[in-house]
């Protein structure tokens, strides 16, 4: 064997085109946009020698007197050499080097095969505005073609010419047909005419009022509506100098999930591209729904999307630029509108202003919180008191927003995504606010403290209770607070509750942590606090109770009634231990009932 002997790669061609027109494409309606683009590019070539030129695209479905569907531009069309370089070679594209490739849609040379999905044979027929002879190019699917020259004279430009494989001929139809053609060339810059049974249709009479710069607010939030039916709060343009890029960005009158998905409508030369985003909005952007025209970015092999690269990366900067550029200005132009903008979409506002300080400082003040006393305005909050205190998780504010309202403290509870950054993030802006984070643990410390040295009573009572949580690893504390209609509460430390759930989640993520943790150097255990309102009726009555089984089976009631209070979770030892407390006291009230 001759190591150094090279040898070409084999092709099958049938293999080929089978995959490239049945599986490169997400559904067989490709081919209405494929023709449209080879008809927009060749009227666009022509004008490089003509600019007055007047393009049309005319294309006539199968009816009483015809089989065939006949898509027709008067484009600049193709020489003999030309059909066999370009329609023959599968991968070679006339537009791909050429000095005005960027005016061109199509690049790749393969969009014609998609015809193959709907059609087993493919006719192009055309003439070249630079010869006098025109050619009938022949193209089947079993990857053969043949060229012969037509005889009579044709006009210049290119005809397409499909028979529809039976099982797609629904695809042909005047009504499915329409609806395709309209979704892929409403808005492109050349008249597009449909005929059927000597009916004509222009397809994209209306044009792109999104794309023209006279076009008034009422009627950009009419055309959103007609696309999206929907009826937005508000539209407003927007751009980017990267790719080249204009538009319309429209708000959503309702709340959205950061999660959810929004339909748009992107274009690429005015040709329909995807409903997707195609990665050009910033992942902030959920409230809005966009119509863009790029007509410098390109797209992917299938042109169902665009290629993701640093122009693209540029231009999703600029638009996201272009957004808060309208957030910033929007109070100004429009006070309504800016309202229902916070009160729908705040929890989007907050994500943006976390990472942009001078929308932070537009918005600041006007920004929603839920807090212990309802919601509120940042604005409203400020003016509460010199601090501002927040419980950064669920739970705390659950725990704490009841007992912190009767001491007269307000509470922000920051669970909420991005809340807790833009409290800090505020803090830094504003030295002289006062924010600060509270736990269960040091909303005891505000509480009263009761001085049981001079009385024998209390001082009796706290021991016995501490004596009966001793088992249930908590101690015991009495204080003053309200309300008073609260005999106790449970507080665990915080430092305790954050080791328990990050130890979970280590464990959960690492086989080894448990047998590492041997050797970690051991820290100091915080016991969990049941503190007793000493203001209470039924810790008064309490101090006077001596019997020695009433007292310790009311105080494991209260100790698990508290733990439910402050929404702890209450494992089935202690449950167990509630119904035998409640059982205790119902047979001795029993008891005393039959004595009397």
């Amino acid at each position: 064997m001759d190591e150094n002997q090279q040898y070409l790669f084999q092709v099958n061609l049938k293999g080929m085109i089978s995959l490239l027109s049945e599986h490169l494409y997400s559904n067989p309606n490709t081919f209405v946009r494929e023709l449209l683009q080879n008809g927009v590019d060749a009227i666009t070539a022509f004008k490089t020698i003509d600019e007055g030129h007047l393009g049309a695209i005319r294309i006539y479905l199968p009816d009483n007197n015809r089989n065939e569907m006949i898509f027709e531009d008067n484009g600049i069309g193709l020489k003999e050499e030309e059909i066999h370089k370009f329609l023959a070679v599968i991968g070679e594209s006339s537009k791909r080097e050429a000095f005005e490739a960027k005016d061109y849609i199509g690049k790749f040379g393969i969009g014609l095969l998609s015809c193959f999905v709907v059609s087993n044979e493919i006719v192009v027929e055309s003439r070249s505005a630079l010869s006098d002879k025109a050619f009938r190019w022949t193209g089947k699917s079993d990857g053969t073609y043949q060229i012969t020259e037509i005889s009579e004279e044709r006009p210049i430009g290119s005809k397409v010419i499909l028979l529809p494989k039976e099982e797609f001929k629904h695809l042909f139809k005047p009504e499915i047909f329409r609806k395709n053609l309209e979704n892929y060339g409403e808005v492109l810059p050349m008249p597009i005419y449909l005929f059927h049974d000597q009916e004509e249709h222009w397809i994209n009479e209306g044009g792109a009022i999104w794309l023209d710069n006279t076009a008034s607010k009422e009627e950009l939030l009419a055309y959103g509506r007609k696309v999206f039916n929907t009826s937005f709060l508000d539209a407003f343009p927007v751009s980017s100098s990267a790719g080249t890029i204009k538009g319309v960005a429209y708000v959503l009158p309702f709340k959205t999930q950061f999660t959810g998905k929004q339909t748009h409508k992107i274009y690429l030369k005015r040709m329909f591209l995807s409903d997707d985003d195609c990665r050009l909005l910033p992942s902030w952007a959920f409230f809005i729904r966009c119509v863009l025209n790029t007509d410098g970015l390109d797209a992917i092999a299938s042109r169902e999307s665009l290629v993701y690269n640093d122009l693209l990366k540029e231009a999703k900067r600029q638009i996201g630029q272009s957004i808060k550029g309208y957030l910033k200005s929007v109070g100004l132009v429009d006070h309504a509108i800016y309202q229902k903008l916070i009160n729908i979409h705040y929890l989007h506002l907050k994500a943006i202003a976390a990472e942009d300080n001078e929308l932070l400082q537009v918005f600041m003040d006007d920004l929603p919180f839920e807090t212990n006393k309802g919601i509120r305005t940042f604005k409203n909050i400020r003016e509460q008191g010199q601090t501002i205190y927040y419980t950064p998780n669920i739970d705390d504010f659950k725990q704490v927003r009841r007992i912190a309202g009767s001491q007269g403290v307000l509470i922000i509870n920051a669970a909420y995504t991005f809340e807790e950054e833009l409290l800090k993030k505020i803090q830094r802006l504003d030295k002289h606010l006062k924010i600060e984070q509270i736990s269960p643990g040091s909303l005891l410390n505000t509480f009263h403290a009761v001085d049981i040295s001079n009385d024998l009573q209390l001082a009796e009572f706290e021991k016995r209770a501490a004596e009966v949580l001793k088992p249930l690893n908590c101690t015991c504390s009495l204080k003053r607070f309200n309300p008073e209609d609260t005999p106790a509460i449970y507080v665990a430390p915080q430092d305790d509750m954050n080791t328990r759930n990050a130890k979970q989640e280590v464990s959960a993520n690492n086989p080894l942590a448990a047998a590492l943790g041997a050797f970690a150097p051991k820290k100091k255990v915080l016991e969990p606090v049941l503190c007793f309102n000493a203001d209470n009726k039924l810790v008064k009555r309490m101090v006077e109770i001596k019997d020695p089984y009433v007292f310790p089976s009311i105080i494991q009631i209260l100790y698990v009634q508290a733990l439910l209070l402050g929404k702890y979770p209450v494992s089935d030892t202690e449950m167990n231990l509630f119904n035998e407390a409640l059982h205790n006291l119902i047979i001795m009230g029993m008891e005393n009932f039959i004595n009397i």
